[in-house]
């Protein structure tokens, strides 16, 4: 298949991943923060730290008012059992709200389905989350009704899941986009069934088969991505070419250009590179930038991230710590 690449080549295909990756066009498909933080094992202590620094923090002087505005948002309960997990993010998200009423800094969890799902108010898995925290956080002292509202809202999460995973597998609808939200709310689905077990006093036998279901799926989704990644990555040896944005390049067109064609809004970005055009042209193709971005950290995460979530889950649905007031 053509000259074999250098060494020095291959390092030229890591610059081209990196110049894509840590520019504003590249928005990614990783699990949000919010859900990374209050999935892992010390989600308990991540919530109670939380809780101190809103309660504490750098200014004691409102605590009693601060203490009764918490108060008031549990409805008065002074412990919530099973402030683990998708529990502690709803905790979360309540002190997110007391902690913007006061100036101070939050964690940004009531931020998490905007940073996921961007503008789309209306998608269907973004609705199902968002109706089940809800729900969670009216619901929070009265373990029968989170037990039931979580055995609905499951069964229909998993069932649109499927639906955005079928359209981008076999309706050509691959997007980084997409993408994002099927990871989140596939991560998102295997917490609430990590919750439920929890709730029943059960081992998580369905959470760690849809660990284990979502972890070859996304494998089989990143399979797809990559083939598309291939149609909307452009290696150009002329920066200035008409489909690009203004970038700052010299005239006579001496730098290569990644032409990323995914974003709707034109001028379409182009993102200079400081290489030479003609070694561009020759050396620098579209599938070496492709497979570089696939060993980068923003892709390497993606092939570990539901089975450590599963190796995880034994441990997780017998975490039951409360949290006090």
């Amino acid at each position: 298949m053509g000259q074999e690449l250098s060494q020095p080549h291959l390092a030229n295909y890591s610059q081209y991943a990196d110049t894509l990756l840590t520019s504003n066009y590249w928005e990614g498909f990783q699990v949000d923060s919010s859900l990374q933080r209050f999935s892992s094992l010390n989600s308990t202590e991540e919530l109670n730290y939380y809780r101190d620094q809103v309660l504490y923090g750098d200014d004691i002087s409102n605590i009693g008012s601060t203490v009764r505005k918490l108060d008031t948002a549990l409805g008065g309960l002074t412990i919530v059992p099973n402030a683990v997990g998708l529990g502690a993010l709803v905790i979360a998200m309540i002190l997110d709200a007391i902690a913007k009423s006061l100036n101070k800094e939050t964690l940004g969890t009531n931020e998490m389905l905007e940073r996921v799902f961007a503008k789309e108010n209306t998608n269907e898995i973004r609705e199902l989350m968002e109706e089940y925290l809800k729900r969670l956080q009216i619901n929070l002292g009265n373990q029968t009704l989170q037990l039931a509202e979580t055995q609905q809202k499951e069964a229909a999460l998993s069932s649109h899941l499927t639906r955005l995973k079928n359209s981008m597998m076999m309706d050509g609808q691959m997007h980084t986009r997409f993408l994002k939200q099927w990871v989140n709310g596939a991560a998102f689905h295997t917490l609430m069934l990590i919750h439920q077990a929890r709730l029943e006093g059960t081992l998580g036998s369905r959470a760690l088969r849809a660990a284990t279901l979502y972890n070859q799926q996304l494998h089989l989704l990143l399979d797809e991505y990559k083939k598309y990644l291939k149609t909307v990555i452009h290696v150009t040896p002329d920066v200035h070419h008409a489909k690009c944005g203004k970038v700052n390049a010299p005239l006579d067109g001496s730098y290569c250009g990644i032409l990323f064609t995914e974003q709707s809004i034109l001028p379409r970005p182009c993102l200079a590179i400081r290489d030479d055009w003609i070694h561009c042209q020759h050396y620098i193709k579209v599938e070496g930038v492709v497979e570089a971005m696939f060993c980068k950290p923003q892709f390497t995460w993606a092939k570990t991230y539901f089975s450590d979530l599963q190796a995880n889950i034994p441990t997780l649905v017998h975490q039951n710590g409360p949290f006090q007031l």
